[in-house]
C-alpha cells in the first residue's frame, strides 16, 4: 500500500508535471489580447518561484494571484519593449535588404549588437519577482546588470527562449514538430529552467 501513497515520487513528480502544464496552458490564454504576454511572462516566473513552498496553494490560484497584480506594473514594460523589439527586428530585415556597402554592413553590425543586447535585458526584465519595487529605468538598469553579470547564463537562456523561433525559421517541418510541445508544455518547461538559473544567478 505504501507504494501507492500519493506521497510516491512517481506521483510527487507527475504532480508536478501536471501543474506546469496547467500553467503552461494560463500563460498561452492570459497572452493571447498580446498586450498581456509581459504579465502573463511575469506571473509564469513568480508562480514557479513559489512552487515547493508553503506560499504555493494550486497552479490556477497562484497563477490568478501573480497575474492580476503584474498587469499594472508589467503592461506598459512589455508595450515599450514590443515597440522596440520591432524596430530593431524591421532594421535588421530591411539592411539585409539593402544595397551592399560599408556603411549598410557597420549599420548591420550596430543593430544586430542592439538587438543582442534587447535580447539579453529581455531574459532578466518580466520575471517581476526578482526586482525590488522602481522605475522602468530602474528595472532596465537591474536587468542590464544581471543579463552582463551573469552573462553565460543569461545566453543559455536567450538560446532556450529561442527554440521556438529558430524551428520556426528552419521551416515548416521544424515547426510543426515543436509546435504541440509548446502548447502543451514547452513555455513552462522553460520557464521553469530559466527560473532555477536566474535563482542561483540573484543574491
Amino acid at each position: 500500500m505504501k507504494k501507492l501513497s500519493i506521497e510516491n515520487p512517481f506521483f510527487e513528480f507527475m504532480g508536478k508535471i501536471g501543474d506546469i502544464m496547467i500553467i503552461n496552458l494560463l500563460f498561452l490564454l492570459c497572452s493571447v489580447p498580446v498586450v498581456t504576454i509581459g504579465a502573463s511572462v511575469s506571473a509564469m516566473y513568480k508562480v514557479f518561484g513559489k512552487m515547493g513552498e508553503e506560499t504555493y496553494i494550486s497552479p490556477f490560484k497562484s497563477f490568478k494571484n501573480a497575474f492580476i497584480p503584474s498587469l499594472k506594473k508589467s503592461t506598459p514594460v512589455w508595450l515599450l519593449s514590443l515597440i522596440t523589439g520591432l524596430v530593431l527586428v524591421f532594421d535588421l530585415m530591411f539592411v539585409t535588404k539593402a544595397q551592399a556597402s560599408i556603411f549598410w554592413h557597420i549599420t548591420g553590425m550596430v543593430t544586430g549588437c542592439l538587438m543582442f543586447l534587447w535580447l539579453l535585458v529581455m531574459c532578466w526584465l518580466f520575471p517581476a519577482a526578482l526586482f525590488k519595487e522602481g522605475t522602468l529605468k530602474d528595472m532596465v538598469k537591474r536587468s542590464m546588470f544581471l543579463a552582463v553579470r551573469n552573462f553565460p547564463y543569461t545566453f543559455l537562456m536567450v538560446l532556450l527562449d529561442l527554440i521556438p523561433v529558430i524551428c520556426f525559421i528552419l521551416g515548416d517541418y521544424y515547426a510543426a514538430l515543436v509546435a504541440p510541445v509548446y502548447f502543451i508544455i514547452g513555455f513552462g518547461i522553460t520557464a521553469l529552467i530559466n527560473r532555477k538559473i536566474m535563482d542561483k544567478c540573484v543574491v
